[in-house]
This record gives C-alpha cells, sequence and structure tokens, in this order.
C-alpha cells in the first residue's frame, strides 16, 4: 500500500521527526545512535521511529543485536512523497539543531565502525589480518592516504610500504590522537577532512586505503568517488568492510561503482564470514 502523503505531512510537523529523515537519509541508524544525536531519551525517540514507520517511510533491518531504521525504497519510489520530502530538507537551515546533527552523527559513524572492527575481530583472532591487508595495499613506494586513520594505529604498518602516508579522519579527537602518535615521524602528515570532499588534488596519490571506513561514511559512493579523483592512473585503492549476511550487500554497491566508471577494475578480492576486501585499480 502506497504512503498517504497528508499523514505523512502531518507527522513531519514536528521539527524532531524533520531531523529524524535527514539523518536517516544520510545512513540507516539505531535507536540508540538516534537518541545520542538527537538528545532525546530513548523512549521518546522510539515514538517518533514508530510514528514514521508506521506510515511506511521507514524500514528496520535486524543485523545481530541491532535494528537499524532506513527510508524505504519503496516509498521514496514514489515522486508525490519524493516531492514532499524535498520540501522539508530544504527547512534544515531553519533548524538550529540540524548543522550540530550532522557533526554528531559522524562521531557515531566513526565509533560504529570502532565497535564492528571489535568485533570481527574477536570472531576471527586468527586471521593475519594487517600482513594481508598491508599486502592488498600494493605499491611499496610514494604516498598513500589513509582515510578514516582513526588514531592512525595502521601508519606503521602503511610506512613499511610507502614512503610518505597522510592520514585522514573526519573526528578532531581521532586527528589529534594520530598527530600524537605519529610526532616523531616527518614522513607521515594528518589533516582532519570530510571524506566525501577531499582537500587533495587530482591524481596526487599513489594509493588509498579505507579500512572499515567507506560503509560508515554517510554518502559512500560520492566518498569513493573522492578517492577515485585523487588516486593517480596505475594506483591502487584498497578496502576492507564489514559484510551483511542479509539486505543489501555493500560489495555490490562498491561493484555497481566501479562498473559505472571506465577507469577502474577490481583486481583483487578476497570474502571473509561479513568481510569483503577489494583492491581497485584505476587504469
Amino acid at each position: 500500500m502506497a504512503t498517504p502523503a497528508l499523514p505523512l505531512i502531518k507527522a513531519l510537523v514536528e521539527p524532531v521527526r524533520i531531523r529524524l529523515y535527514l539523518l536517516l537519509k544520510k545512513a540507516p541508524l539505531t535507536v540508540s545512535e538516534l537518541s545520542e544525536i538527537l538528545e532525546l531519551s530513548q523512549s521518546n525517540t522510539s515514538h517518533h521511529v514508530k510514528a514514521l514507520r508506521e506510515l511506511g517511510l521507514l524500514t528496520a533491518e535486524k543485523t545481530g543485536q541491532h535494528t537499524y531504521y532506513g527510508l524505504s525504497p519503496e516509498t521514496m519510489q514514489s515522486d508525490r512523497i519524493a516531492g514532499i520530502l524535498k520540501s522539508l530538507a530544504g527547512l534544515s537551515d531553519e533548524i538550529p539543531e540540524a548543522k550540530s546533527d550532522d557533526t554528531k552523527l559522524n562521531t557515531v559513524l566513526a565509533a560504529r565502525r570502532e565497535d564492528t572492527f571489535a568485533l570481527w575481530r574477536l570472531e576471527q583472532p586468527d586471521l593475519p589480518y594487517s600482513d594481508i591487508f598491508a599486502h592488498l595495499t600494493c605499491g611499496r613506494r610514494g604516498l598513500v592516504a589513509d582515510i578514516g586513520c582513526g588514531e592512525g594505529d595502521f601508519f606503521e604498518r602503511l610506512s613499511l610500504s610507502f614512503e610518505r602516508v597522510i592520514g585522514i579522519d573526519i573526528e578532531v579527537r581521532h586527528t589529534l590522537q594520530a598527530k600524537e602518535r605519529s610526532d616523531a615521524n616527518n614522513t607521515i602528515s594528518i589533516l582532519q577532512a570530510n571524506a566525501e570532499s577531499l582537500p587533495l588534488g587530482n591524481d596526487s596519490v599513489d594509493a588509498v586505503v579505507l579500512r572499515m571506513a567507506l560503509s560508515q561514511i554517510p554518502d559512500a559512493m560520492q566518498a569513493l568517488n573522492e578517492v577515485a579523483r585523487i588516486v593517480r592512473r596505475g594506483g591502487h585503492i584498497s578496502i576492507i568492510d564489514g559484510e551483511k549476511n542479509s539486505g543489501e550487500s555493500f560489495r555490490a554497491k562498491v561493484a555497481a561503482f566501479v562498473q559505472s566508471r571506465k577507469d577502474l577494475r577490481i583486481d583483487f578480492e578476497r570474502v571473509l564470514p561479513r568481510l569483503v576486501m577489494m583492491r581497485l585499480l584505476k587504469a
């Protein structure tokens, strides 16, 4: 049954529901994550989520112990509903909390990335993860960009393969810790930046590493587009990320992106339980 427009308009009169919609437009989130960003109690957040879900605007996907809410693709395909939601998106400038919501969203996604990787390592402690992924980066020369570098725990491995390393993370806290960690190494530099708009020139790096980071970026394909822009011809993009057992495949999204471009191809791939490793070559 199609989502009726009038009840949806009535439901979205409250600014907090507009904020909720704007957040879920960028990434699926749990009630706990939404509660943290919106600074509401979980019961109050659940109330708003339930109201929008009952109108068909939201879907729910159970992954492990968590339920992630996202926008319903079926509802979003309705021209009438899409028109209403586009108008609402324009109201974000009039909602004072909307800008800080974006900042808090990035913090929540960064924490999720760290938790996901820690859980995966506990489940597969014998996998020589660092060695495999260091090999994936290939190159062993030039400049590598570690996007979503966190606190810089992969810098040492990358420094064995590359002459210079640029660590990039959106979180100020992470970049400060990464700078402290690499302070004595003048071949490593740190930038605080959004992966969706990288402050690097075209064809400026020899390789890019995206380690448990790409799927947590609100517009992952825009970030991948930026990565493809900064990598020189003949350079590599190495991706290691989580893969769901059900629902939309992240690996399939990346593969579709690669197929849409004439200058990229997958030259190495390895799929493990709940994990995918891919290396892209820029032709």
